[in-house]
């Protein structure tokens, strides 16, 4: 066994700090050797370094002798230090950043041209001349009462202002000229016609009417047109009104005229509203005009196809055919085509014995074609009269005298 003493409690914490100063200054030899050792190293980094830069200075062309000029423009420039590569990088230096391209040169602006005073002038004196032309003009429209037309710009309280040539004007609400329930701010943005009113001189404003524009526009469209009317032409026309004696319709601009009944259709018509309707277009022949345009007549019929014309074959007198009773006011009336009424005598058949359209049975007597009017007379009646030459003949029926040629 060995005779060491035991360290006791007092001696542990002294041992201890013996061991860490011994740690410390192990850690110290260790740092001052690798310190000698980079500084050995170095050197010869450096070296190596300033050969690859004399290699790369050998390997660049020399600049032509022509251009001496540029050879002093590089001798004068600081010699830089040529590009490494990644790998010839040495470790702790960074790579210089790439040139950045030089900024395009500013074109130079354009120089504004010189305005000339006199020019500038003249133009002013021009606009000057132009624009009390245009005043003068809208001053003679007012005493003249021709129409101008304006550009509705915005409404204002009270109306709307309107643009005239330049000039503002102010068009009342009273003088618009709108529909009932149609707002002012319709006439917003639309080019309209004016009368003018009234001129402040000194303001140069005006107070316009386009109520009393559109008054005399259809006062003169009403006027062109009855100067263009002529008796037998046709014409459009729209039905606007019935009434018992005919229709009214609408030639244009404000123009009505009257289509009788009896002008309505070549049948017999009851009630004008059977015929036409409100709003319906048609052709229609104008037939007379009397107190200067206020009284007009027009018929439906005389612009329709002629029955007389179409139905020729049926009004070959001593023609038996089938007619329909339509009336029995001037005695019995009976239709046989379309547009072709003609009518029994009462002495020949009393009107009071058919109904209306009831189908009958009649022969063709006579056909006036001027006077559009067909007699008729019932078939079993004309032909009793025929077949028996010792009775008498009815009371009413026409006689045919036979002369020397018929007795031979």
């Amino acid at each position: 066994m060995n005779d060491q003493p035991t360290p006791t409690g007092s001696d542990q914490p002294q041992a201890q700090d013996q061991q860490d100063q011994h740690e410390q200054h192990d850690q110290q030899a260790q740092q001052d050797q690798q310190a000698q050792q980079d500084q050995q190293q170095q050197p010869d980094q450096q070296e190596s370094q300033d050969q690859h830069e004399q290699q790369a200075l050998e390997q660049q062309p020399e600049p032509p002798a022509a251009e001496p000029q540029a050879d002093a423009e590089v001798a004068a420039q600081p010699e830089q230090p040529s590009a490494l590569s990644a790998e010839e990088t040495p470790v702790g230096e960074i790579p210089a950043p790439a040139s950045t391209p030089a900024p395009a040169p500013e074109e130079p602006k354009a120089e504004k041209t010189a305005v000339d005073p006199a020019q500038k002038q003249r133009e002013n004196e021009e606009r000057r001349q132009k624009a009390q032309a245009t005043w003068q003009r809208l001053v003679d429209a007012k005493g003249s009462g021709a129409l101008v037309q304006a550009l509705v710009k915005t409404p204002v309280k009270g109306g709307l202002l309107v643009d005239i040539e330049g000039y503002r004007g102010f068009l009342p609400a009273s003088q618009a000229g709108v529909a009932k329930g149609t707002p002012l701010e319709s006439l917003v943005g639309t080019t309209v016609a004016l009368k003018v009113l009234d001129i402040d001189e000194t303001r140069k404003r005006l107070v316009v009417s386009h109520r009393r524009a559109q008054q005399e526009e259809r006062r003169n469209a009403r006027n062109d047109l009855l100067k263009s009317l002529k008796v037998g032409e046709e014409r459009d026309a729209t039905v606007v009104r019935l009434a018992d004696f005919g229709a009214f319709v609408d030639l244009g601009s404000g123009i009505d005229a009257l289509i009788p009944a009896s002008e309505l259709a070549f049948e017999r018509v009851e009630k004008p509203g059977d015929v036409v309707k409100i709003g319906e277009q048609l052709k229609v022949r104008v037939l007379r005009i009397d107190q200067g345009g206020k009284k007009i007549a027009v018929s439906r019929k005389g612009a329709l196809a002629d029955p007389w014309r179409d139905h020729a074959s049926v009004l070959q007198r001593g023609k038996t055919l089938e007619g329909k009773v339509v009336g029995k006011e001037r005695g019995l009336e009976v239709e046989i085509a379309p547009g072709i009424t003609g009518t029994v005598s009462d002495r020949e058949a009393n009107p009071e014995e058919y109904e209306i359209g009831e189908t009958v049975e009649v022969t063709v007597r006579n056909a006036d074609y001027r006077g559009r009017r067909v007699r008729l007379s019932l078939a079993h009646v004309a032909a009793t009269f025929t077949s028996s030459s010792t009775s008498f003949a009815p009371l009413g029926a026409e006689l045919r005298i036979p002369t020397g040629g018929d007795q031979q």
